[in-house]
């Protein structure tokens, strides 16, 4: 008998820890730890392609009715509004930078004292200084919903070809998100991952654009310090959003010391033939226009989150442009300094703020934000009168 427990309880266990690997290799957490591969590129092969949900007429003029508003594979969250939100941060303001000459090369010799920042025109103090040799964190964004999905590979080549050009120092926060969030690894050192492999997951119905960029700035990149970016792969429209929205991420954008580059990925073309199942043609039609104006929407909303925070967008109608893309973006993020001063003279917190960067060196032009969104101040900080 003793010997037949022994068994069971032997048996009982694999089973657990049989369910608990599982469970880890295909998780509903946004905090995935990477899967190891043992193999040279750190993006793997994706699954064989997943079988969509197709939408029936009806259900797509629901989505248009409400905007995508129920997502039931959004992460579950309480609702919290605006007002209950304090942002608390020191007074402290950081300002990335580069700097070029008139024919666009990059100027990587600058020192602190070669630069002046003027915030509402007042001439400010530098307190921090980062060199472009520094180490930064950036977190690459891959939009992997339907609208990419026959694009996957290529996506995953183009996110291994700009892994491969960051330093062994830097460290990588890599997320891919349709209808889920999916955290493939949180900040890392890009030698720390290259000794492990990553795949992108199946395809979940949905595109949570506006939850990814909430949950990047606000939970992800907030308490990490140095430079720090973004880099966003989508094209622009979301569908099924319950937490973020384009006004928050605008906002959330001009209160971070985060630089954002986006790259949008045209899918536009492929539209009519996404919406071939609806067979009435009066319901596709609106529904096509629906769709044109979110991409318009979307357009609008990236070229904005990269220029208020000094970044850049990029267009690519091809996915030869993608790589392409990456590659301009890892050229300036390895040439980025990083400015830091404490404002002069009382700042109010939700007020917004002009910011102007300048170099004592003749003939070079300076790229960075040019305002920033004031958070609250605890008592006792730099800032006060």
């Amino acid at each position: 008998m003793r010997t037949i427990l022994s068994g069971l309880v032997a048996l009982i266990c694999a089973c657990v820890f049989s369910q608990a690997a599982t469970a880890q290799t295909v998780p509903d957490s946004p905090t995935v730890s990477p899967i190891l591969r043992g193999a040279t590129n750190i993006l793997g092969a994706a699954p064989p392609p997943p079988i969509l949900r197709k939408l029936s007429a009806a259900s797509m003029l629901a989505a248009e009715s409400t905007n995508g508003s129920e997502q039931p594979h959004a992460l579950a969250a309480p609702e919290v509004s605006d007002e209950d939100i304090v942002r608390v941060s020191t007074s402290l303001i950081t300002v990335p930078a580069q700097v070029m000459d008139r024919n666009g090369r990059f100027i990587g010799s600058l020192r602190q004292d070669d630069f002046v920042i003027y915030e509402n025109g007042v001439e400010q103090q530098l307190s921090y200084f980062g060199s472009v040799e520094q180490p930064f964190t950036v977190a690459l964004l891959l939009d992997v919903s339907g609208s990419t999905q026959t694009r996957l590979q290529a996506i995953r080549a183009a996110a291994n070809a700009f892994i491969a050009r960051l330093r062994p120092n830097d460290r990588l926060l890599l997320i891919s998100f349709d209808g889920k969030i999916n955290v493939l690894t949180e900040a890392v050192t890009v030698s720390q991952l290259r000794k492990v492999r990553l795949r992108l997951d199946a395809v979940n119905d949905g595109t949570l654009l506006y939850d990814t960029v909430d949950t990047v700035l606000n939970q992800r990149l907030a308490s990490i310090p140095g430079r720090k970016a973004v880099v966003l792969l989508t094209d622009g429209v979301d569908q099924g959003s319950t937490r973020g929205s384009r006004k928050k991420n605008l906002h959330d954008a001009d209160e971070s010391d985060v630089m954002i580059y986006t790259v949008q990925y045209n899918t536009l073309p492929q539209l009519p033939e996404r919406l071939g199942q609806i067979v009435d043609p009066k319901i596709r039609a609106r529904v096509q226009v629906k769709m044109e104006k979110e991409y318009a929407i979307g357009a609008g909303y990236l070229r904005t989150l990269a220029d208020e925070t000094g970044g850049r967008l990029y267009n690519a109608d091809t996915l030869v442009d993608i790589q392409q893309s990456f590659g301009a973006i890892m050229d300036e993020l390895g040439r980025q300094y990083s400015l830091g001063y404490y404002p002069k003279g009382q700042v109010h917190a939700g007020e917004k703020r002009d910011i102007k960067v300048r170099v004592r060196v003749p003939n070079l032009v300076v790229r960075a934000r040019d305002s920033y969104i004031a958070t609250a101040t605890p008592p006792g900080e730099n800032g006060k009168n």
